[in-house]
């Protein structure tokens, strides 16, 4: 029993030993850790100036001054490739032809299009001597024209009864002079000439009859005695001058009939005109009619703005042609010309094939760009810049690019461009500068990633001391400055641009002012020791 109250009693003293130990060793720490911030206190930094340097960071891809994907505006089969990925073109070298044969109904039709208003523009700008004699002579027929309409509008509107008179006299007395003229042929030279010519016919068949006969009484002989006659002949002559009294004969009867159609035509003719004079006199004596009078009235207008258009056209190739009606063409060549080049697939600006997706032979497909073009003579970043940021950019601000994957490799910039209006993305406005490099390096390809560091502010000779200089309360920043008496003074101070372990402030301080470090925190102590 003795034994086990020893154990009992040897335990409790152990463990006052061990919690005497933990006690006083705390208390040994902390002496140590007030020691250290005595120390620490005493360290201070003269003011000093700086250069400091105010910037925003982004990042962005590597692009080109200008690129596209160029496409067809036809349809057609590729005739010529004349570009290859690397190559260097200037704006308007053809990069691709088709054929012309495979192209658009519309494409084949420009041909022609374009040839008409060509000559269309050539006839507005320089005028030919033909063209000015046409347009003189048009205009003489729209005056005759208009006259006549007049005249016809005068005589319906006050019809002069005596010469409607005068002129059925007249149809009259024609009429008579072709009916007399008719009978006339009836028993004129034209009616001699056929009957003699139908006797003489007569004659040279007879002739010829006898001719046969005796050439049958005598088969051997060249000549033939012909007893109706009294001639020795041979049969061929006897034929040809049969043949010839018979073709006078279809000739007198040609004339004949031809006399007696035209006389007929004559006849009638005058018997028309007769008729129409007849009318006209009666319906001169009736009075005008108002119907005929509009229709005449319209007529004359017709033929004044006939004439109108006539002295337009002469005053335009004489006086040059209207400003309007020039563009006009010129629209219509350029039109034209459009359509045709449209079998041509040509650069819009200078700079390098990136990419050539057809050959020879292929169809056009709308769906396949034909050649990617970039210039790359002039490269950009664009960079997202965050709202809180962006008002702080200027245009011209410069800036340092770093490319990931070149990390040996900075080149320098400039703000080329800042936009004023933003894009969302996950709750955030961020805004699009972009970064115009100023020099390039051949290893950049597009589409690398940059980062942009942009100096938005420069600022010389800027006081600055070291971070832990800066101290803050409840009355805002300050350091405490060191007089020469050892004295310390609180300053205030507002903090700017961090540099490294410096800090630029504005405040009530020299260059060259000592200023005190704020001590560090002092460490926490547990039961175990300092945290």
């Amino acid at each position: 029993m003795k034994a086990r109250i020893f154990w009992i009693v040897a335990g409790l003293l152990l463990i006052a030993a061990v919690v005497a130990f933990v006690l006083v060793r705390p208390s040994l720490a902390a002496m140590r850790a007030a020691r250290g911030l005595a120390e620490a206190a005493t360290e201070t930094a003269e003011v000093r100036t700086i250069q400091a340097m105010t910037t925003v960071e982004a990042s962005g891809a590597v692009e080109p001054q200008q690129q596209a994907s160029l496409t067809w505006q036809t349809t057609g089969t590729i005739a010529t490739v004349d570009v290859a990925v690397g190559d260097s073109v200037q704006a308007g070298d053809p990069l691709m032809t088709l054929d012309p044969a495979s192209a658009a109904t519309n494409v084949i039709q420009a041909r022609s299009d374009l040839i008409s208003a060509q000559n269309a523009l050539d006839d507005l700008l320089h005028p030919s001597a033909l063209s000015i004699a046409n347009a003189e002579q048009a205009v003489a027929d729209a005056e005759e024209q208009l006259e006549a309409a007049q005249k016809d509008l005068r005589g319906i509107a006050n019809p002069d009864v005596d010469y409607y008179a005068d002129q059925v006299a007249d149809k009259e007395q024609a009429l008579l002079t072709a009916q007399q003229n008719a009978e006339k042929t009836n028993i004129g030279d034209l009616s001699n000439a056929l009957e003699n010519a139908r006797d003489n016919l007569e004659d040279k068949t007879n002739q010829l009859n006898d001719a046969r006969t005796a050439q049958e009484l005598c088969p051997g002989c060249t000549t033939l005695f012909i007893n109706a006659t009294g001639r020795r002949m041979e049969l061929s002559q006897a034929q040809e001058e049969y043949d010839a009294a018979l073709n006078s004969l279809r000739v007198a009867e040609l004339n004949y009939q031809q006399a007696l159609a035209n006389n007929d035509d004559a006849v009638a003719a005058a018997q028309e005109a007769l008729d129409d004079a007849r009318a006209n006199l009666a319906g001169a004596q009736a009075g005008p009619d108002a119907q005929d009078v509009a229709q005449k009235q319209v007529a004359v207008a017709q033929a004044e703005a006939a004439l109108a258009d006539a002295q337009d056209q002469l005053d335009t190739l004489v006086n040059g042609a209207d400003p309007d009606d020039i563009a006009a063409a010129e629209v219509r060549v350029e039109a034209a010309q459009a359509t045709l080049d449209s079998i041509v697939l040509r650069a819009p600006f200078a700079g390098e094939v990136l990419a050539v997706n057809y050959q020879p032979g292929d169809p056009v497909a709308q769906d396949i760009v034909p050649v990617v073009l970039a210039n790359r003579s002039r490269l950009h970043v664009d960079v997202a810049v965050d709202e809180t940021e962006v008002g702080q950019i200027a245009l011209g601000d410069p800036v340092t690019l770093t490319v990931d994957a070149l990390p040996d490799l900075a080149l320098g910039g400039t703000v080329g461009a800042v936009e004023t209006f933003g894009q969302t993305v996950a709750g955030l406005v961020r805004y699009n500068v972009r970064v115009d490099l100023t020099e390039t390096d051949p290893r950049l390809y597009l589409n690398m990633t940059a980062s942009a560091v942009i100096v938005t502010e420069v600022l010389d000779n800027a006081l600055a001391v070291p971070l832990e200089a800066v101290q803050y309360d409840d009355d805002g920043e300050y350091v405490n400055r060191i007089g020469l008496a050892g004295a310390v003074e609180r300053v205030n101070v507002a903090s700017g641009v961090i540099d490294g372990d410096w800090v630029t402030v504005t405040g009530d301080l020299e260059p060259g002012d000592t200023v005190q470090l704020a001590p560090p925190e002092a460490p926490s102590v547990g039961p175990f020791g300092p945290g």
